[in-house]
């Protein structure tokens, strides 16, 4: 995601329908919070951390996280560093001074600029997505979808014939990895299928214990790899082709990492390696990371008023201000939002912000 698409997913954000007004869970800091899923990828939650990002729509029984990887672009690496550039600086320079521009213009673009064509430059483009696909019966109630800015965690939480169902999802930079929680009350367990996939340019496949999808964007990009390993707590487990199929977990933990080409010549490896270092620790500890890694810089400003803010929902809120009502806590908030946006989409390592 660029970071005009960022302001816009921000602005979408604070206009989209507002959470199920419950007791907030995680921190108490400021939130964007929903009565329903995302009908839009603007209006879906994004986390990130910089080199890993993922926006959320909150499905109930079909779920979208659509995934990004800072350095997957289409195009090829130029060298921008003519070797004839410093040669020809003097020259160039003489002839400004002459008031030959035209001929100043045209020895530095022959010599000093680096050649470029839109086909070799190419674009930034999409990681792909990870589909949840649930098996829910029964009458759904209390839906509510919420990004916690305090704690850089999106959750999506409903009940299903009386029983508890949750989603807890944030962007790791300790362990550099997505981290996706699903849990249920209900006796039978929770049954769903998680996959991967892409729109082209991509293989999907096992890769021993976890789910691999490679590839390359044409015609001269990076190669790429995102690895999927779910960990579930009783019930059955299935790797297929393409993902995973749980049936009668407790709970279960989603782990995705990604590497690009950028860094290093054989990005399945490194996100192997991300892999296996994130499936060492617990759920608990991995969340405890995170919230420890990210408060650091979240809580180095403090804005607060000294009003209570309204409990209704945000897309109540910003149409009473649009009818001229008072409402400093939504600016508030979308202050917060934007500080938040920063931090998710450029960390220590990671390219110029070009995630959420």
């Amino acid at each position: 995601m660029t970071r005009r698409e960022a302001l816009k997913s921000a602005t979408a954000a604070a206009c989209a329908a507002a959470a199920h007004p419950v007791a907030a869970q995680g921190s108490s800091g400021p939130r964007l919070w929903y009565r329903q899923p995302a009908a839009r990828w603007n209006e879906a939650l994004p986390v990130g951390n910089g080199h890993l990002g993922a926006m959320i729509f909150g499905g109930v029984h079909r779920e979208r996280i659509q995934l990004n990887e800072h350095s997957l672009w289409s195009g090829r690496t130029v060298d921008d560093n003519p070797p004839e550039t410093l040669a020809a600086l003097p020259q160039v320079r003489s002839l400004l001074f002459e008031g030959r521009y035209a001929e100043a213009n045209r020895l530095a673009q022959e010599k000093m600029m680096a050649p470029m064509n839109t086909e070799s430059f190419g674009s930034y483009q999409t990681l792909g997505d990870l589909t949840l696909e649930f098996a829910h019966a029964g009458a759904l109630t209390d839906y509510r979808r919420e990004l916690d800015l305090g704690d850089a965690v999106a959750r999506v939480s409903y009940r299903v014939g009386g029983a508890a169902c949750t989603r807890t999802i944030f962007a790791s930079f300790p362990a550099r990895a997505l981290v996706i929680r699903i849990e249920t009350t209900a006796p039978e367990g929770l049954s769903f299928r998680a996959s991967l996939s892409r729109p082209k340019d991509a293989t999907v496949a096992q890769d021993g214990a976890t789910v691999a999808m490679t590839g390359q964007p044409q015609p001269h990009g990076v190669e790429f790899a995102a690895h999927l390993a779910c960990l579930a707590e009783g019930g059955r487990v299935a790797l297929e082709s393409d993902g995973y199929r749980v049936e009668g977990a407790r709970a279960a933990t989603l782990l995705l990492t990604a590497a690009t080409s950028l860094d290093e010549p054989a990005p399945a490896a490194r996100s192997l390696r991300v892999l296996a270092a994130a499936r060492t620790q617990s759920f608990a500890q991995l969340s405890a990371a995170h919230a420890a890694d990210y408060r650091r810089l979240f809580k180095a400003l403090s804005l607060e008023l000294d009003t209570a803010a309204p409990q209704r929902p945000t897309d109540e809120r910003l149409a009473a201000v649009k009818k001229g009502g008072a409402d400093p806590h939504l600016a508030l908030t979308y202050f917060h939002y934007g500080r938040y946006l920063l931090i998710a989409s450029s960390r220590a390592g990671s390219l110029p912000a070009n995630l959420q």
